[in-house]
């Protein structure tokens, strides 16, 4: 008895300052699947779009490594700039999906963000790659949700 209440000493601090984070990877269908993890660290966005470029053993990612150039907070609004290096020769397909991954784990993580916006190397683009139109902000209402369940 004495000896489990002194790992439950010693585990209550590591419980209590770690936070859970959900991550969306996808399946073999290209279905989502949610996984959780604990960080207990700042610099939140960075670590789970690391984790978000690693998928789990059996899923799939199409969050390519160091896609993450820098972010920023204005209000409600969650502003990330990707690396156009790392997004260089993506189909159609990789695009959506990377979109997906991206704002659903957003969206899940961070409650009080209601729109993201994406930026290229630090500008405003039109297209992400070739396909995904990046113009206007990404609303909750809308992406908070899988908006492609059912894969392709």
């Amino acid at each position: 008895m004495r000896k489990q209440f002194l790992i439950f000493l010693v585990l209550l601090p590591v419980v209590i300052l770690c936070r859970n984070y959900t991550l969306f990877y996808l399946n073999e269908n290209l279905l989502p699947m949610s996984v959780n993890v604990s960080y207990d660290k700042d610099d939140v966005l960075n670590f789970l779009f690391d984790k978000l470029a690693e998928p789990v053993s059996g899923m799939t990612s199409f969050v390519p490594k160091n896609i993450l150039r820098a972010y920023f907070f204005v209000e409600k609004s969650l502003v990330i700039d990707f690396r156009s290096a790392v997004l260089l020769g993506i189909d159609f397909q990789q695009e959506r999906y990377l979109i997906h991954q991206i704002l659903r784990t957003i969206f899940e993580n961070f409650k009080a963000i209601d729109s993201v916006y994406i930026t290229i190397d630090g500008k405003r683009a039109d297209k992400l790659v070739n396909y995904v139109d990046i113009r206007y902000g990404f609303p909750r209402q809308i992406w908070s949700t899988w908006p492609v369940e059912g894969g392709s």
